[in-house]
């Protein structure tokens, strides 16, 4: 009977109701004695220090090159529950105002405590700090340019060269305490990269060295303002290859190239350069050499001359080049009464010269025969365009018929006299 009675009044809404209202009650109380209980003390560390009128130091060329501690610690004594999570070194900080730091040097300086919005000093009976004062050395402002420097030591792939680094800028624009930029000697690029293929172009971080070659310390970098973090870096790679050197030869007065002896000093150069350009670049023409200019044997010195973008390793700007053209021989005809042709309207012409030594090459057996003789040996110049007075003008040499395989060597020339007809 009891027990039915007792299922009944814990099963009514009643009690459910009246229950909840004693847990509530409970709760409240415990909150409020919680809530209103004082802490003896409560520390925060790491409390950070903000600084106030740090522009005016600027203005002034000053800045901070050091400040002991980096943070401080603050005990809050009788310190109320209710306010511990709202204290932190988030929410709280120390404040020094710089606006009367008017010289260089060591300075002590006290700071206030910032507290977060809706706490005053009077919630705590007192708040302890770890220092009273902030010590700081104030420096003088400083800037200057230090020169960006950078070697690439890694070298390229095989059939490549790698040129030198070119750096952009090559100086940067470093801001800070006197007593540290004095310190920096150079900005360094540390590149790590190997057997380069093709042209290398990117961004590079760059490290502070002293007189010593010695990297700044991190905390002394900090204090510093740079103009930029990063350097770009180029460094050109080129294929390079050997080129052989070749002479054109033109076939003239029975030299052919299969009796022509070509030699060239040096034959071969080493070259480099961008490798589209390179790839079907096997060989460098340094003249075109006709046969019919030269009698036995040339000698002469030819420029190397290169494509834009080519550059030569082996050093030799010319060229020796020797030619000798072998088992041929030479006749000399004497040729009488040059001839003019195109003589100009109402003028009449006087050839001086009389007679012609003309050097013909040839095969021995095309030379000395009846098929060759002065008789089909003609000297003719060309008036055209030539006024009065006297005038030594080039003439060609025609040899008529079938001579066989021979021809004129050399240049030849006549002296005539041009007189207008009254």
């Amino acid at each position: 009977m009891l027990r039915n009675t007792l299922n009944k009044i814990f099963s009514s809404r009643v009690f459910y109701i009246l229950f909840s209202v004693l847990v509530a009650f409970v709760m409240w109380i415990y909150v409020e004695i919680n809530e209103n209980e004082t802490l003896p003390s409560y520390r925060i560390t790491e409390v950070p220090i903000i600084f106030l009128n740090e522009d005016l130091l600027r203005e002034r060329d000053f800045i901070i090159s050091s400040m002991s501690p980096q943070a401080v610690a603050l005990t809050f004594i009788d310190c109320p529950r209710a306010l511990r999570n709202q204290l932190n070194n988030g929410t709280v900080a120390v404040r020094v105002d710089l606006a009367d730091v008017t010289s260089t040097g060591y300075q002590l300086l006290p700071f206030e405590i910032s507290l977060p919005v809706g706490i005053t000093r009077a919630a705590f009976t007192d708040i302890s700090r770890s220092v009273a004062n902030i010590q700081f050395n104030i420096d003088k402002l400083s800037g200057r340019p230090i020169p960006v420097e950078a070697r690439y030591t890694g070298g390229a792939a095989e059939n490549y060269i790698a040129g030198d680094a070119e750096l952009n800028p090559s100086t940067i624009m470093i801001d800070g305490p006197e007593s540290v930029i004095h310190q920096i000697s150079r900005v360094w690029v540390p590149i790590e990269r190997s057997n380069l293929s093709t042209t290398l172009m990117e961004d590079f971080t760059f490290v502070l060295l002293d007189e010593n070659g010695d990297e700044l310390d991190e905390a002394l970098r900090d204090m510093l303002t740079l103009s930029q973090d990063t350097i770009r870096v180029t460094i050109p790679v080129s294929m390079i290859k050997e080129v052989a050197l070749r002479v054109d030869i033109v076939d003239g007065a029975g030299a052919t190239q299969q009796n022509t002896l070509v030699n060239i000093d040096p034959m071969v150069i080493t070259v480099s350069g961008d490798p589209d350009d390179l790839m079907d670049f096997n060989s460098l023409t340094l003249a075109t050499i006709d046969l019919s200019r030269i009698e036995f044997s040339h000698i002469d010195m030819y420029a190397i001359g290169l494509p834009n973008g080519i550059i030569s390793h082996s050093g030799q700007t010319q060229a020796l080049v020797e030619i000798e053209i072998i088992g041929l021989e030479m006749l000399i005809l004497s040729v009488p009464n040059p001839r003019v042709v195109n003589i100009p309207a109402d003028h009449s012409v006087t050839v001086i010269t009389q007679t012609h030594d003309v050097r013909i090459r040839g095969r021995a057996e095309d030379l000395y025969n009846e098929r060759l003789n002065a008789a089909n040996v003609r000297v003719v110049a060309d008036l055209t365009d030539i006024g009065p007075g006297m005038h030594t003008i080039p003439a060609r040499v025609y040899l008529d018929g079938d001579v066989g395989n021979v021809g004129v060597i050399g240049n030849y020339r006549i002296t005539v006299w041009i007189t207008s007809d009254p």
